[in-house]
């Protein structure tokens, strides 16, 4: 295991560089639809369009949306690489359930802070970017980490595309050597570590950088700002 541990590290790399990169691109589109999905209530054809997208990606496996996009995108000209196909197919995946994700976490939020900021001259778009939204946020975290950390797990299934990331360096190692055993130890060794610091990350962004609302907690008897307890 020490011995092929350095021919999957490059391998890992390249698993965490298109789950990272999907994933953000995907924020922007989720997060996106997500606004447009809530405040179009009244625009019901969007809503229907969207909602037909989320269905379809949460209804179909993931393998299938891969093999879409290897075998369609050259057809519409998009000659990229198998590196930037699995992009778009995990984006492609990951979008479809982040807009549920933002859906539910403005959702969460108390209705009474969007009444309030129309109340205050705000129009609906900029209620949700300035007052829902940085509250939604925190919210969001745990649920987005799952989907990084699925992400990284689906982005083994490119490998049936020939990408060479941690699933098919393991394929090519046991092909040579026929050690079964160690690699797929390795290579789960090297997942759990990688997902499970994913879920530290998440807890710190929570707890300490995102912790919106709890800077300070007014006394209700002195009306005075106390420092939050540590």
């Amino acid at each position: 295991m020490l011995e092929i541990l350095p021919r999957l590290l490059p391998a890992l790399g390249t698993t965490l560089v298109v789950s990272l990169l999907s994933l953000a691109i995907g924020m922007v589109l989720g997060i996106s639809l997500g606004m447009v999905r809530v405040l179009s209530q009244s625009a019901k054809p969007i809503r229907w369009l969207i909602d037909a997208y989320v269905w379809f990606v949460r209804g179909t496996p993931i393998i299938i949306q891969i093999y879409i996009a290897y075998f369609f995108l050259p057809m519409l000209g998009l000659k990229w690489n198998v590196f930037w196909i699995g992009v778009v197919a995990l984006v492609f995946n990951s979008v479809g359930y982040q807009v549920e994700i933002v859906r539910g976490a403005i959702a969460s939020v108390d209705q009474g802070q969007l009444q309030s900021a129309a109340a205050i001259g705000m129009t609906p778009r900029m209620a949700m970017l300035w007052v829902v939204l940085p509250q939604a946020t925190r919210r969001m975290i745990p649920p987005l980490t799952n989907e990084l950390a699925n992400l990284i797990k689906a982005s083994s299934v490119l490998s049936v595309i020939s990408l060479f990331e941690l699933t098919k360096a393991g394929d090519a190692i046991i092909a040579s050597t026929f050690k079964f055993a160690e690699v797929l130890l390795l290579q789960s060794i090297l997942y759990f570590a990688v997902i499970q610091l994913l879920s530290w990350s998440a807890v710190y962004l929570e707890q300490r950088v995102f912790n919106y609302g709890n800077g300070l907690m007014v006394n209700p008897v002195s009306g005075t700002a106390n420092p939050p307890a540590i």
